[in-house]
């Protein structure tokens, strides 16, 4: 049996480094922790510039793609954040919040901005749980 490419959805991750550079990755959702006030956690590898960028910035955006964006997304897998820009070799373009140290994707529809309260470690991975201090939606992204 084949498996749908899209049967789980996938959100982007945006942080930026140490010198402000921009990343993006992959993820999938782990929960709404709360509702009260709101919080969302992730889990990301440690490997991963993302899991650090987390850590030094101690903030990420969720990032919700609409299907017409589904190969960008793919983009955005491939390519190693350490060694490649990977929102210009996407083509999506970053935006600074102004709540959070963390860039949005202006083409998706939807953005958490996300103010880091918890990491977990949790073998490979590290579970990060953000307050979300605001929800964006961005309409020319339709």
């Amino acid at each position: 049996m084949k498996r749908s490419r899209y049967a789980t959805p996938i959100f982007i991750i945006g942080t930026y480094d140490e010198e402000g550079k921009p990343n993006a990755i992959n993820a999938i959702l782990r929960e709404m922790s709360c509702s009260d006030p709101q919080h969302i956690s992730i889990s990301i590898k440690e490997t991963t510039s993302t899991h650090k960028n987390i850590l030094y910035k101690e903030a990420f955006t969720v990032n919700i793609p609409s299907q017409i964006y589904i190969d960008k997304i793919d983009d955005l897998k491939i390519e190693c954040g350490k060694h490649e820009d990977k929102f210009t070799a996407s083509g999506l373009t970053p935006v600074k919040s102004e709540l959070v140290d963390a860039p949005y994707v202006k083409e998706f529809p939807l953005a958490l901005e996300c103010k880091l309260v918890n990491a977990t470690e949790m073998g490979l991975c590290t579970s990060f749980t953000g307050e979300i201090l605001d929800a964006k939606w961005i309409e020319s992204s339709c």
